[in-house]
């Protein structure tokens, strides 16, 4: 999550979420999931848990912070869950 980003479509990520719930061989593929899973197990990495399913609580007023108005991606991190479907 950054409030600048490679990404050429885009300012920022906000990630308030991150993970997924697997649903299809094509998950097999998934570039979220495999940089997620690199870092398991790495203490105080945002990462540490893989790509299980998170909610960031203090994550979720961040952009409030920002002071110049951005596109922002939001759940760059997060493919299928219960959250991207409500």
């Amino acid at each position: 999550m950054s409030d600048k980003t490679s990404i050429e479509w885009t300012n920022a990520t906000w990630n308030p979420v991150t993970g997924c719930t697997q649903v299809s061989p094509g998950c097999d593929h998934c570039y979220a999931l495999t940089f997620a899973e690199r870092f398991r197990g790495v203490p105080n990495h945002p990462y540490q848990q893989g790509f299980d399913l998170k909610l960031w609580p203090d994550r979720l007023e961040l952009p409030l912070s920002w002071k110049k108005p951005r596109r922002i991606f939001v759940n760059s991190m997060i493919l299928y869950s219960k959250y991207s479907q409500q």
